[in-house]
């Protein structure tokens, strides 16, 4: 029987990291969960066990590395090895480029670059460590930064968010060349507008109120192909179907991408 894996989810009291959590409980692997809403990372947790799981739920705030730290330790002292970090935590907010201020954007860098920094970090010292499973090319572990299709193309009022997200894929691309010949992949994952709470948060912290772009994936939908690229590691996961071409599109016509933003981005000031 294949021995279970130790997998960390960073921001998994809700949306993409709760349901990739329960989706990965399924399959019956060790589940370390982090996230600052304690009580409601104890309710995934339970859901998980519930399901069949094994799942430690350990407060965490990513913006701070000896939160991110103790997440991985714990996790490793429990199950005694660790095969999946997944880096989800992360948030956004809407503001113009120019009024923005210094407090928004150190917020959100902590929390979505140097938290997903943290956990790339505490998790490779990790995996280098321990013995290979296999010969795949994840043999030693898998790490998978949820980034967002932003990291491609900039969106009027998300722009600082849109700075971090390709700052996270930025990282993804030069670790893997980096760490794949010690048998550590990192793959990146880019969903569009999914269903989670994130727009809700974002306009209740900004001037502006915002949906997003066109209809929202179901969060279980980005779940289950996260869990497939855990099964099958490839360098980007992009879950809506053809988004990755789009985006490649608005970088070939950069002024075309500008006239469909402007009117698609839904956002008015408060």
């Amino acid at each position: 029987m294949p021995q279970a894996k130790t997998i960390i989810i960073t921001g998994a009291s809700s949306g993409i990291g709760a349901a990739t959590a329960l989706a990965l409980a399924q399959g019956r692997a060790n589940l370390v969960l982090g996230a600052r809403r304690i009580e409601r990372l104890e309710q995934v947790a339970a859901q998980c066990r519930r399901l069949g799981a094994a799942a430690l739920a350990v407060p965490c705030d990513v913006a701070q590395r000896a939160a991110v730290d103790r997440l991985v330790a714990l996790g490793v002292e429990k199950f005694g090895r660790l095969d999946v970090m997944l880096a989800n935590a992360g948030y956004g907010f809407l503001e113009r480029i120019h009024e923005a201020t210094d407090a928004q954007f150190d917020a959100i860098v902590n929390t979505n670059v140097k938290g997903t920094w943290y956990a790339m970090q505490a998790a490779a010292a990790v995996m280098l460590k321990q013995p290979p499973i296999g010969m795949g090319k994840s043999r030693r572990g898998h790490i998978i930064a949820v980034s967002s299709g932003a990291a491609r193309r900039g969106l009027p009022l998300y722009g600082i968010y849109a700075l971090t997200k390709a700052a996270q894929l930025s990282l993804c691309e030069a670790l893997r060349v980096e760490l794949l010949p010690q048998g550590v992949y990192v793959s990146s994952v880019h969903p569009l507008a999914t269903a989670t709470e994130f727009f809700d948060v974002a306009s209740r912290q900004s001037r502006f109120r915002s949906t997003g772009l066109g209809h929202a994936q179901p969060v279980e939908a980005v779940a289950r192909k996260i869990a497939r690229l855990i099964r099958r590691p490839r360098p980007e996961l992009w879950p809506v179907p053809g988004s990755a071409w789009l985006l490649a599109l608005a970088a070939a016509f950069p002024r075309l991408a500008d006239h469909v933003m402007a009117r698609t981005v839904g956002n008015r000031p408060r």
